[in-house]
């Protein structure tokens, strides 16, 4: 059988120093390096650059409050789509044009964004270049200032957007044609001499040294 003991921490309950030793080691952060964000440019820093890498320096601007232009904007597509709430329920009469009053409806400033085709009056304080020449190219008027134009002109809206055109492909280049090769010039050959005669010694021949006949001489039968 298995004896269980008793656990040590039921004679330390109610000591001074159970669990934690000295009194005061399980307050706060100590054991933890710290309280919150403490430790964030000394022991906690890789943690820092590894999650939280925006947390010290400066980051953007704030502009001042009196250079600060808060606008109620309104874009042109926005309009067309519900002409009916701009109307305010307020039919026009045959052949004259739709008048829409921006001002009384609490909004300061037109913008340029979406389609409009049909012509409308519109009044507002201020009207963006692209959203003034989308009015007019709809056979509209608008009433109020106008921004300066960007850079890029507005696309009409009364025609669909053309499609791009492709860039025409460059035309490949010929293969730089290979210098002719220059002919092979011949070798003139020498004509053949006649064979020059071989000198003829003067010194007369000597004589070859008799050699010993090999095997063993033979003997003569006397009669």
């Amino acid at each position: 059988m298995s004896i269980r003991k008793p656990k040590k921490v039921r004679k330390r309950r109610g000591y001074r120093q159970h669990g934690y030793g000295r009194i005061g080691q399980h307050r706060k952060g100590g054991q933890r390096g710290g309280k919150g964000k403490t430790g964030g440019k000394k022991h906690d820093w890789t943690y820092v650059t590894a999650h939280d890498p925006d947390r010290f320096g400066k980051h953007g601007f704030h502009r001042h409050p009196k250079l600060r232009q808060d606008h109620t904007t309104i874009n042109v597509g926005e309009i067309a789509r519900n002409l009916s709430l701009f109307m305010e329920g307020k039919k026009p009469a045959k052949d004259a044009p739709i008048t829409i009053n921006l001002t009384t409806q609490g909004y300061d400033k037109v913008l340029g964004a979406g389609r409009i085709s049909i012509p409308l009056t519109i009044t507002a304080p201020l009207f963006t270049h692209r959203a003034a020449e989308k009015i007019k190219a709809a056979g509209g008027k608008i009433k109020g200032n106008v921004q300066e134009p960007t850079a890029h002109p507005a696309p009409s809206l009364t025609e669909p957007p053309k499609p791009k055109a492709k860039p025409k492909a460059k035309p490949k280049a010929k293969p730089k044609a290979k210098p002719k090769a220059k002919p092979k010039t011949t070798r003139k050959t020498k004509p053949k001499t006649a064979a020059k005669p071989k000198k003829t010694s003067t010194t007369k021949a000597k004589p070859k040294r008799a050699t010993a006949t090999k095997g063993k001489a033979k003997t003569r039968t006397k009669t």
